[in-house]
């Protein structure tokens, strides 16, 4: 048993392949090891319906791109309604400017979060071992939009709100 850090352990799934180096300290690792020889951390890759060998960081990323679209509908609608439903006007380019902040905080969080783990996922499925490379792509364009969107909806209102004062 080891007691080493798990590479990937952040989502469990299951596991039935290894990596050529480890991800943690970049040793090479043999394809029949599932442990790393340097350092001890578990390299287990999930499998798709076929039984062909996936990249997590891919996987996560679309994931995660998906969750951004959410998030950014939840969280766009809660700031509307509260600026709707603000009834002192003197107040609402202030209030619009907050909110903006908050939104532009937790979908930006998430968009960077996205990009980060669809580069990894790019960068782990270069050599076509492993699958689900569009997927990365996907979730880098998607999130990419969103997050220019966000950054310009942020721009508009901060420029509205130098307008006021």
């Amino acid at each position: 048993m080891s007691v080493a850090p798990h590479a990937v352990t952040v989502f469990p799934q299951a596991a039935v392949a290894t990596r050529f180096s480890c991800a943690l300290c970049g040793a090479r690792i043999a394809p029949s090891s599932a442990y790393c020889s340097h350092c001890g951390a578990a390299h287990a890759v999930a499998t798709d319906r076929k039984g062909r060998p996936v990249d997590l960081a891919a996987t996560r990323s679309l994931q995660l791109a998906i969750l951004v679209i959410v998030a950014n509908i939840v969280v766009g609608a809660l700031a509307l309604g509260v600026v709707v439903l603000t009834s002192d006007t003197k107040n609402l380019v202030n209030a619009a400017l907050a909110l903006e902040l908050l939104h532009f905080l937790v979908v930006g969080g998430l968009v960077a979060a996205t990009i980060s783990y669809g580069v990894r996922g790019i960068r782990e499925t270069r050599g076509g071992r492993l699958g689900r490379r569009n997927w990365a792509v996907l979730s880098i364009v998607v999130s990419g939009m969103v997050g220019v969107v966000l950054a310009g909806s942020l721009t508009a209102t901060f420029l509205m709100f130098l307008g006021q004062h």
